[in-house]
């Protein structure tokens, strides 16, 4: 019988196409993530009311199988995966550290201001076994040109697959390690960065 296709394989044959078809949607999406949008317009996005707004953003489907979970401050607030986005509108005004944890840590300081956002592009770059990431404050203007005309997925957190937040160990090693960088004259980008007005 080996290699004779039965009556039996032809009717789990749709139950299989299923079970695949599941598999690669959930593959395709960010941990902890749902879809919102097909595609985010970033330049209508506005902060809530004396409040700041974050947009991080993945340009490139280069390295996109590889998750990017972002963190202001320990909390988690996305995941990113492929060419896609999150963003955050209810940012309190004062000093936060932006940090994307994938085989490492990456850290970024913004002083956010009110009725201001800020964009955040997520780059990978090679690792030991998966992707780093890098990150780099752009202009509203810089970040659409990066995103290009196809714009980008928006996704938010999973309410039933929740985030875990980064313990207080790899918040203080991202935070030390950023703040030796600076004293080694790093991060130049992020220290001269102050958003976009929204009028």
């Amino acid at each position: 019988m080996n290699g004779i296709i039965t009556v039996t394989s032809f009717r789990k044959l749709p139950h299989i196409l299923l079970l695949l078809l599941v598999m690669l949607l959930v593959a395709c999406s960010p941990a902890h993530m749902v879809k919102k949008d097909d595609k985010l317009n970033i330049a209508t996005l506005q902060p809530q009311p004396g409040k700041a707004a974050l947009v991080v953003a993945r340009t490139t489907s280069f390295g996109g199988a590889i998750n990017f979970f972002t963190y202001l401050g320990k909390k988690g607030i996305g995941v990113t995966k492929g060419k896609g986005c999150i963003a955050k509108t209810d940012i309190e005004p004062g000093l936060q550290y932006l940090i994307s944890r994938t085989e490492s840590l990456e850290t970024g300081k913004i002083t956010f201001e009110p009725d201001k956002v800020y964009y955040v592009q997520q780059s990978p770059r090679i690792g030991w076994v998966v992707a780093r990431v890098s990150l780099t404050p752009l202009s509203q203007y810089k970040m659409a040109e990066e995103i290009g005309v196809d714009g980008c997925d928006y996704y938010v957190i999973d309410e039933n697959d929740p985030i875990k937040d980064l313990t207080d160990h790899e918040y203080q090693e991202a935070v030390n390690d950023y703040e030796r960088e600076i004293i080694e004259g790093l991060h130049k980008d992020f220290t001269e960065y102050s958003g976009t007005v929204i009028k």
